[in-house]
């Protein structure tokens, strides 16, 4: 198993739970762009950390990982669902393939709807 975090700098928007794609659109409040949020990965835990603070999943309370619709030349989405928390965080990644590639090493289901 994989002792060492991963951790790469993005940006964050916290979404509705409803929303699945960047083809339906949607609204955020919340938002931050590269490089105000982190997110870090560990084999029990990953959390998001920005100027809203930290949005934190264990495997006990995830609902879901999936990839997030592109954003043209700019960034792939991580979309993040939790119990306990009425919406979803989306991370926004440079390099989002090596961001799923490092949450599987760690043993985290990710989709790949986009």
């Amino acid at each position: 198993m994989i002792d060492r975090e991963f951790s790469t700098r993005g940006g964050v928007a916290y979404v509705d739970s409803d929303v699945r794609s960047w083809r339906l659109g949607y609204r955020s409040d919340k938002h931050a762009t590269w490089p105000f949020a982190r997110l870090r990965v560990g084999t029990s835990y990953l959390a998001v950390s920005s100027l809203f603070g930290e949005f934190r999943v264990t495997r006990a309370n995830l609902v879901s990982i999936s990839r997030f619709g592109r954003v043209p030349v700019l960034a792939d989405g991580i979309r993040i669902a939790r119990n306990g928390h009425d919406g979803a965080v989306i991370f926004w990644a440079l390099r989002a393939g090596t961001v799923v590639d490092e949450l599987r090493r760690r043993g985290w289901p990710v989709t790949d709807s986009r």
